[in-house]
């Protein structure tokens, strides 16, 4: 996590260092994206950089983590009191939401999904390993509720509906990110309806 310098900075300048990493890393990865670039990008040195964080996966584990916490702090994940008929009206809520939440900024859903494809190795070094575990715990713990129910398919294993899910959300994803300068927010929601209809169809039972 960032040094105790960086904390300290004003929030303006915390805030444009993080935008500027966080569009680098969604739509790059973090591999791919140049660190040079972003700090050039950015307004601060080389000098500067790690004067506030130790390196290049410092910056983007906290980048990924400012994000994470922006996004879960306006999620309600609970499944405690889904009823029958609750249950897919809350999950098509909490699917549109990062979009409605996200169309002005839409590299917050990219660096978040980002964290979903670097090495074993980094998600150790950071943080993040925990925010990656909480979203397939939450995926788990809403599909369990939705077998519980009645409502979501018990012929598969759960790992494998977990796959499905998460495949076809970063699917999606993917197609937003390459085609959002395109989209209308009345778009970007009716597209976002349907493939959430299709996520039904998916793991609903018949």
């Amino acid at each position: 996590m960032p040094r105790q310098r960086f904390e300290r900075l004003k929030k303006e300048k915390r805030e444009r260092i993080l935008q500027t990493a966080a569009k680098a890393f969604a739509a790059a990865g973090f591999e791919q994206a140049s660190m040079n670039q972003i700090l050039d990008e950015a307004g601060i040195s080389k000098g500067a950089a790690y004067y506030y964080f130790d390196d290049k996966a410092d910056l983007y584990a906290t980048t990924v983590h400012h994000y994470l916490t922006t996004l879960v702090n306006t999620l309600d994940l609970s499944v405690e009191g889904l009823t029958a008929d609750t249950f897919w009206p809350r999950l098509r809520e909490l699917y549109l939401s990062q979009f409605r939440n996200s169309y002005e900024q839409p590299w917050v859903f990219g660096v978040i999904r980002s964290a979903t494809h670097v090495s074993p190795e980094l998600l150790a070094s950071t943080d993040l390993a925990g925010f990656v575990t909480y979203f397939q715990d939450a995926i788990a713990a809403l599909l369990q509720k939705g077998q519980e129910l009645e409502l979501v398919r018990t012929d598969l294993p759960q790992s494998l509906l977990i796959r499905l899910f998460m495949a076809l959300d970063e699917a999606a994803d993917q197609w937003f990110m390459a085609n959002w300068d395109d989209l209308s927010p009345s778009e970007v929601e009716s597209i976002a309806a349907q493939i959430l209809e299709t996520l039904k169809r998916l793991i609903e039972e018949k």
